[in-house]
């Protein structure tokens, strides 16, 4: 009974903790969570080399979950397939004869460790790898100590192990040359039989028929439209990333590989590599799997040292699941030398509570590792971690209005067509993903050429030279030079606060998207003549004069530096000053003008707002 029920409870226990710090919905903007949250869904194709094997299985899953949006049941799929691997390493631990509390607990370090539970909590590809590594880790070593009678049920279960590897992530590759030798040392004889081959060729090569979403789903193509210029070839053999991450390092990283070591030290602390040194009498007496989980480990190290990613981490989970196995062999060690301490005692208290003991300190040790790390791991919470991307997104688009075009990063244009997609948001605003300042500049040019409203959501170099600049809500609309047509202030006011400029009417907004609280300020400029450069200074006062928050910036989300303000138009500006709650009470709005070289004051404007709720 207890051999079913700790896995069971292995599964229950890293998937309760994924469930409680899962992100609820998009939480990134610049990585490949966001695009796994729309394409999924829509069954678009994903970056090289394509993943079809995760997308057909999360598609699945996707569609079976009724609640939550898109994005959070595309993140479910990662928390299950952590959950699924961290019980494989459980099981596995258990095989290579390791009692069930230090494998529970070496599993629980895993689940807990910084950069896998960070895999575990978004849509990401890494812990369903994860968990096709340790199935193939556990299929080989059960294939090897498996009786003669079941050793070809085993051997077709690796088969398939390493075929949906193949069908999912390069990082597979790296297993093969350690996998290799293992499968030779134990039965090359048997193994190299053609008839032995060619029973499980098929089985291999089945999960790679997933490919074939690729072709069939041309016509969607990828997010950014670069599979219709590589086609299914080049887009298989990775697409460049191979010759720009290895060749020519275009993020310029220095990375040795003692970082890369700092890096796993991190995952388990100082404690884990301790238990990790202790385990060393395991791996020369185990030397055919002791060859399996070091070349592993060597090969993924020697990988990461040459891959000049930022996110090296995830491409290092190999290794840190073969630090999690030894960590585990390690705790066996303590497990066994307790028991044969305890067992010669001749106290019988401690005789029957001293391995209790030693197990509550050895499930401490995740318990310990969970509350220093849980601030980072938590995606549900605060509310700003959890909603603030999904408000963005939201706020973006109802700003845009109905029929427009935003241009800006691929990231952010993306986050756009989600929520079109999921809540059939602004379905008649276009977006124009252009990464480089040039290509948004054209496509600036162009949408204003077609006569588009048009907004941009970050400040370009030039843009305020040749434009007109607005702000609306989080985007920067704009206008042919000296001819932005903007609403009328509801606050007029008319008052002159420097010679060239006069603020001609404000509105104050209590807003409450689930990210939290925020007061949303638009201040009118009238142009008399080219003021002189000035920042400002937003803030909100308490009852008493305190100050409560604060936002400094050139107007126009810093994108219009007044210099280049033209005589006679208004500029529209705009600042979100974020709060913990909604006031009940009278507060003070205070404007204030300044230098930004030496922060001498220039002009203020201050005015009563009433309570906001």
């Amino acid at each position: 009974m207890r051999n079913k029920l700790l896995p069971a409870l292995t599964f229950a226990a890293s998937l309760l903790l994924y469930l409680s710090t899962l992100a609820p919905t998009v939480v990134t903007l610049f990585d490949d969570s966001l695009e796994m949250q729309l394409a999924v869904p829509t069954l678009a194709i994903l970056h090289p080399t394509g993943y079809p094997l995760y997308e057909i299985l999360a598609f699945t899953l996707e569609h079976l979950i009724p609640w939550g949006d898109a994005a959070y049941r595309v993140n479910l799929f990662s928390a299950l397939a952590a959950a699924t691997a961290i019980t494989l390493l459980y099981l596995l631990a258990r095989h290579l004869r390791v009692a069930p509390i230090p494998a529970l607990s070496a599993a629980l370090l895993l689940a807990i460790s910084p950069a896998w539970h960070a895999q575990a909590t978004i849509a990401e590809v890494y812990t369903f790898q994860g968990a096709i590594t340790l199935g193939i880790l556990y299929t080989a070593i059960r294939w090897a100590h498996a009786p003669a009678s079941q050793r070809q049920k085993w051997l077709m279960a690796l088969a398939l192990a390493v075929g949906m590897g193949l069908a999912h992530h390069r990082l597979t590759l790296l297993l093969l040359p350690g996998l290799f030798l293992f499968i030779f040392w134990v039965d090359a004889k048997n193994i190299l039989r053609p008839r032995v081959l060619a029973s499980l060729l098929p089985i291999l090569l089945a999960p790679l028929l997933t490919y074939l979403l690729l072709p069939l789903r041309a016509h969607i193509g990828s997010l950014d439209g670069s599979y219709a210029r590589l086609g299914f070839w080049p887009w298989l053999a990775g697409g460049g990333y191979g010759q720009a991450f290895i060749l020519e390092n275009p993020f310029g990283i220095q990375r040795t590989v003692g970082d890369l070591l700092t890096l796993a030290r991190q995952q388990f602390g100082w404690m884990g590599v301790g238990l990790l040194l202790i385990s060393g009498p395991w791996w020369f007496k185990n030397r055919r799997e002791a060859l399996l989980l070091l070349l592993i480990a060597i090969t993924d190290l020697g990988f990461a040292a040459i891959y000049k990613v930022q996110d090296i981490d995830v491409f290092l989970i190999p290794l840190f699941i073969i630090m999690a196995l030894g960590i585990a062999l390690g705790m066996q060690q303590l497990w066994q030398g307790a028991a044969t301490l305890l067992a010669s005692t001749q106290k019988p208290g401690l005789r029957a509570w001293g391995m209790p003991m030693v197990a509550t300190l050895l499930l401490l040790l995740p318990g310990q590792s969970l509350a220093a790390h849980w601030p980072q791991l938590d995606r549900r919470h605060p509310p700003a971690r959890a909603w603030g991307i999904h408000d963005y997104g939201h706020d973006m688009l109802e700003s845009a209005g109905s029929e427009a075009r935003v241009i800006g990063f691929l990231g952010e244009m993306t986050l756009l067509r989600y929520f079109q997609y999921e809540d059939e948001m602004g379905l008649g605003v276009q977006t124009l993903a252009a990464d480089r300042d040039d290509d948004r500049m054209a496509g600036i040019a162009q949408s204003l050429g077609q006569g588009m409203t048009t907004f941009t959501t970050h400040p370009l170099d030039g843009l305020p030279q040749r434009y007109s600049l607005s702000a609306v809500g989080p985007l920067i609309q704009i206008w042919p030079p000296g001819q932005a047509q903007l609403p009328l202030p509801p606050q007029v006011l008319h008052q002159p606060l420097l010679p060239e400029l006069h603020l001609e009417g404000w509105q104050a907004v209590p807003r409450q998207p689930r990210s939290g609280p925020s007061l949303r300020v638009r201040l009118w400029w009238q142009v008399q003549h080219t003021p002189p450069d000035f920042k400002i200074s937003a803030r909100l006062l308490g009852p008493d004069g305190a100050l409560w928050v604060q936002q400094d910036a050139w107007p126009v989300h810093n994108a219009y530096p007044p210099t280049l303000w033209r005589a006679g138009e208004t500029v529209l500006d705009g600042y979100d000053l974020a709060l913990p709650t909604l006031p009940d009470t009278e507060t003070t709005l205070l404007i204030i003008l300044y230098n930004p070289a030496d922060g001498a004051e220039l002009a203020r404007w201050q005015t009563i707002l009433p309570p906001m709720r």
